[in-house]
């Protein structure tokens, strides 16, 4: 990520922490990091490069400070941009259309798995038997193998243009050249992501961004059953809240307190109250039990004593008697619950 990418998730009113943005793209799945990434409205970024060294955004935030378009707190790890920064973030640069999804796919295997079953279904329609397949992980290659022994034959290959071109044109013109840039296939052997943007002139990190995009519309597309990638990539939607943490929330669901829970399932207290924080901030709003968990009795201890800003709320400045009777938990339970819009109406409010 260069110094033009981070900019675009930088705010000119909300400081933001760079370890946070870091520990996100990093696929660092913490409370903190999860509760801040929503609070940066960047969650769709979560593992969105796993392969990011630990302090690699140091230098582009220290070049954006040099050029005078951020303030940088190094004592605080914030970042804050400049009106200067502000007017220059505003400039032309890609603005994902699918991100809303990205958290909802696998969108590392879906990659592989597009990639791998374009350039088999290119060469078969060729008839070229030798050829170089593309590196991918066993998985992959195993899928995609048995993808293709029920799907090949004769209309394989048209039925997968037609279907890839319908999902294309959905994109911007220049996102779908860049998807079809990074494909391999018959007497093609595609380009890599430096290559696309070295001739597109635009960062490695956008045009990343881009294929993210045309990965995420071929993807919703498969939903459909007559779709031909559909046995390959409907089965990578799943639920951003992890296994583990599904299994805390239904137990909490059924009926069994905290420590219950915590029993039957073999984990520690602060085990099921992170499960659950992690569920709160990536599950829709209305299928979370607030009510159980952050009765209104608990919400109007919080809002008494909560009513600056939610960035600024710090639990150790909670009046003593809210700190004995309700633990960090709740506390950042009441935050996200605010965070995502509700009041006690009921309603969100945006």
């Amino acid at each position: 990520m260069e110094a033009a990418d981070l900019l675009q998730v930088l705010d000119r009113k909300q400081p933001r922490r760079l370890r946070v943005i870091e520990n996100l793209l990093r696929g660092r799945r913490t409370v903190s990091t999860l509760y801040w990434g929503q609070r940066y409205h960047l969650l769709p970024l979560l593992d969105a490069n796993k392969h990011l060294d630990h302090g690699a955004l140091t230098a582009p935030a220290q070049q954006l400070a040099a050029s005078g378009l951020v303030t940088l707190d190094s004592e605080a790890d914030q970042l804050l941009l400049t009106p200067t920064g502000q007017q220059r973030q505003a400039g032309a640069y890609y603005q994902p259309q699918t991100s809303a999804d990205w958290l909802n796919l696998d969108l590392g295997a879906a990659r592989q798995r597009l990639l791998l079953a374009v350039q088999v279904t290119s060469q078969y329609a060729h008839s070229t038997s030798r050829y170089y397949p593309l590196a991918t992980d066993l998985v992959t290659r195993r899928v995609v193998r048995q993808w293709f022994h029920l799907e090949k034959g004769p209309q394989l290959a048209a039925a997968l243009l037609t279907a890839m071109v319908q999902s294309l044109q959905q994109l911007p013109v220049q996102t779908a050249e860049v998807m079809t840039d990074l494909l391999t296939g018959y007497q093609h052997p595609g380009l890599t992501v430096s290559q696309v943007a070295s001739e597109q002139q635009q960062t490695a990190w956008e045009i990343q961004l881009r294929q993210r995009d045309g990965i995420t519309q071929i993807a919703r597309d498969a939903r459909q059953a007559d779709h031909p990638l559909h046995g390959l990539l409907h089965p990578l939607w799943r639920s951003p809240v992890t296994r583990s943490a599904q299994a805390t929330l239904y137990a909490v669901e059924q009926g069994g307190s905290l420590e219950q829970v915590a029993a039957q399932r073999h984990v520690k207290a602060n085990t099921v109250k992170e499960h659950l924080l992690e569920a709160a901030i990536l599950s829709p709003v209305a299928t979370f039990p607030y009510d159980r968990l952050l009765p209104q009795r608990v919400r109007a201890d919080f809002a008494a004593a909560l009513n600056a800003d939610i960035d600024s709320w710090q639990f150790a400045q909670l009046p003593e008697d809210l700190r004995t009777r309700y633990d960090f938990f709740y506390f950042r339970l009441y935050a996200i619950w605010r965070g995502r819009g509700m009041m006690d109406d009921g309603a969100t409010h945006s």
